[in-house]
């Protein structure tokens, strides 16, 4: 059975709390998703930073990575599909 999240988080890479909306699933061996209005300005910060973290409002928080995939945008923000680390945060 998978479990899904979709609501407000905080996207922390470096310096930078970036407010997003997660669309998240956790399936039997590992969470994955997507974060949607990171600015597009900022996405190739994020790309050089080792660490990202993903905080969500229930005060829980995972390190996270940015997936290969395509990531989609206008001219203002971007959906970053993202893998989690350990157990689900929601």
């Amino acid at each position: 059975m998978d479990i899904r999240y979709q609501g407000d988080a905080v996207l922390v890479a470096g310096h930078l709390q970036i407010p997003v909306q997660a669309e998240l699933m956790a399936g039997p061996d590992a969470w994955r998703g997507s974060l949607r209005g990171v600015p597009t300005s900022r996405i190739f910060e994020l790309f050089d930073i080792d660490e990202l973290w993903l905080c969500l409002p229930n005060g829980q928080q995972r390190r996270v990575r940015q997936e290969p995939a395509s990531h989609a945008h206008d001219s203002e923000f971007t959906i970053v599909p993202i893998s989690g680390e350990g157990f689900p945060p929601f």
